[in-house]
């Protein structure tokens, strides 16, 4: 995937270690579809999204839903829609009401319906518009949350 550093990256308010740590859309195949890293650590995203459709699929075939992991230095939360797990990494501290407020802004900017059209749905997360609405909910939330971040 090309361009996860975008316009956040550029904006001198955001610490170097965000409150919003990645955030990947991905389609029940594994593959992400839209993604966006915004600290240095590298995370394979092919295997990020796999495991992530693996667990949504696991959790699915137990007939319950995943809402979150807990690891040591990131929270996961996920949201599903029909064939897309929305998935973003924050730092320990910023409160899962949050995260799931996040996910839900996300959620209302896709246009589920307009997305029904596209023959290759991954395509829909790449268009200019989606990616500048979804790099804007992503700044508003890194500067609203930096506060959680210690400057040591």
């Amino acid at each position: 995937m090309t361009n996860n550093r975008s316009i956040i990256r550029e904006h001198s308010d955001i610490p170097a270690k965000p409150p919003l740590l990645r955030f990947t859309i991905v389609d029940l195949s594994g593959l992400a579809v839209f993604h966006r890293s915004y600290i240095s650590e590298v995370m394979d995203e092919l295997l990020f999204s796999g495991f992530s459709a693996a667990m949504i699929a696991f959790s699915r075939e137990l007939g319950s839903e995943l809402y979150s992991i807990q690891m040591e230095g990131a929270n996961y939360f996920f949201r599903t829609k029909e064939d897309f797990i929305l998935v973003v990494g924050m730092y320990p501290r910023v409160r899962s009401s949050s995260a799931k407020r996040f996910l839900r802004l996300v959620y209302e900017l896709v246009n589920w319906e307009q997305l029904e059209g596209y023959l290759n749905k991954a395509i829909y997360f790449q268009t200019e518009e989606f990616m500048e609405k979804a790099e804007q909910i992503i700044l508003d939330f890194q500067i609203r949350f930096k506060h959680l971040i210690r400057s040591d």
